[in-house]
């Protein structure tokens, strides 16, 4: 049983001290990237874990893929490619541990995964795919369209975290377009509060379950400070968050989806799950993601499930 993460992996270079990214005076190297954080989470809490991306052949894609090894990833379908560089972000803090971003992302690694290497992927012991919408354009979007086809005919399950960069993005209406031809694949959807109006046109979830996301198996809707709301088989579990000293939101996000992901391997009866085991999984993703903000980064702030037992026992 094993969790495959296609996307993209890069260096966080996160402000150290906080305010607006050319007022910050220096800044600390961090492994991160939204799917690739999302295979160290699964890898932490025990669940075996491969990413599926290119990095560059450079220094940065040698200190991320030795990342990946340290955590436990299997780096087997990880590609290292001449002709292009490991993509960057630089990130400021607010007061608050909120961000702000700045990419060196067009013409990344990121975006030249090629369908050579999906072809290399056995499915044979993948039991749920992972992926985001930053890395779903130029090559490497043909490439996710190949992996997620194959998938949906073999009945692995889809997962998808919305995660938007505009930025990285020629324009909003491209980005929405191509969003919405890889919804029809998706099984289970995490979506922020500030996110959905963009993605269905309403700010009301109710709305969207029935319009948008009505062939999603489980809706992942997360709304910051004030908890989440997670919707399966007619069920919506509504969870807060634990009281903790915010430091640096990077990556809360991508633990939310990993842990529940990771999680929702366990239950039993995945395509027919009842309300007891949908708020645990919720609640767990909650707590889970909630205690990655007390700490710098985000790969860096993952914990395995026996620490994460210890400090909510600590909290409560």
């Amino acid at each position: 049983m094993a969790v495959l993460c296609i996307g993209e992996m890069l260096i966080d270079f996160i402000g150290a001290e906080n305010g607006k990214i050319d007022k910050v005076s220096s800044f600390k190297k961090e492994a991160g990237g939204s799917v690739a954080n999302v295979a160290c989470v699964a890898s932490k809490l025990g669940q075996k874990s491969y990413l599926l991306t290119s990095l560059g052949n450079d220094g940065f894609g040698d200190f991320l893929e030795d990342v990946l090894e340290k955590q436990g990833v299997d780096t087997k379908y990880v590609s290292r490619k001449n002709d292009t560089f490991t993509p960057l972000a630089f990130v400021a803090l607010d007061d608050t541990g909120d961000r702000t971003f700045s990419f060196y992302f067009k013409g990344s690694s990121a975006l030249k995964i090629s369908k050579n290497d999906v072809k290399k992927v056995d499915f044979q012991d993948i039991d749920a795919i992972h992926f985001a919408s930053i890395a779903i354009q130029e090559e490497s979007k043909d490439s996710h369209l190949l992996l997620l086809k194959e998938a949906k005919e073999r009945g692995i399950l889809i997962s998808f975290d919305v995660n938007l960069r505009f930025n990285l993005w020629d324009s909003n209406e491209l980005y929405l377009e191509t969003i919405k031809q890889f919804l029809p694949y998706v099984d289970v959807i995490k979506v922020a509060d500030n996110e959905l109006e963009f993605l269905t046109g309403t700010t009301d979830i109710k709305e969207a379950l029935q319009k948008d996301f009505s062939h999603i198996k489980y809706v992942l809707y997360t709304k910051g400070e004030n908890g989440s709301e997670v919707y399966s088989n007619n069920f919506v579990v509504e969870t807060d968050v634990p009281k903790v000293k915010v430091i640096d939101t990077t990556g809360a996000g991508d633990a939310f989806a990993g842990s529940f992901l990771t999680k929702l391997l366990s239950v039993e009866n995945i395509t027919n799950i009842n309300r007891e085991d949908l708020k645990y999984l919720a609640n767990f993703a909650t707590n889970y993601a909630t205690l990655t903000t007390t700490k710098n980064g985000a790969i860096s702030s993952y914990v395995t499930e026996e620490e994460f037992n210890n400090i909510i026992a600590g909290i409560k």
